[in-house]
């Protein structure tokens, strides 16, 4: 993302195309690791988009996001 004003700093963040943001997942299978899983969010616009970005991926305090907390967890919970 060249053209945005602003840097990526969540480990879960994978990419953004068009409305759609793409993050590493999680599944119903304790098999699968949360890089191997992603989930799509879509949003109206690239503005509300990128707004979402600045708001949780471009930040240190990125568990504040539902998504990056479940990850966080789930991803302690392999590791035990």
């Amino acid at each position: 993302m060249p053209s945005d004003d602003f840097y990526i700093i969540c480990p879960y963040y994978h990419k953004a195309k068009g409305n759609n943001l793409f993050c590493n997942g999680f599944s119903g299978d304790e098999s699968f690791l949360t890089d191997e899983c992603y989930n799509k969010q879509v949003f109206k616009n690239r503005k509300e988009r990128n707004s979402f970005i600045k708001k949780y991926c471009s930040k240190f305090d990125y568990l504040t996001c539902g998504i990056a907390a479940l990850n966080e967890q789930l991803a302690n919970r392999q590791n035990k």
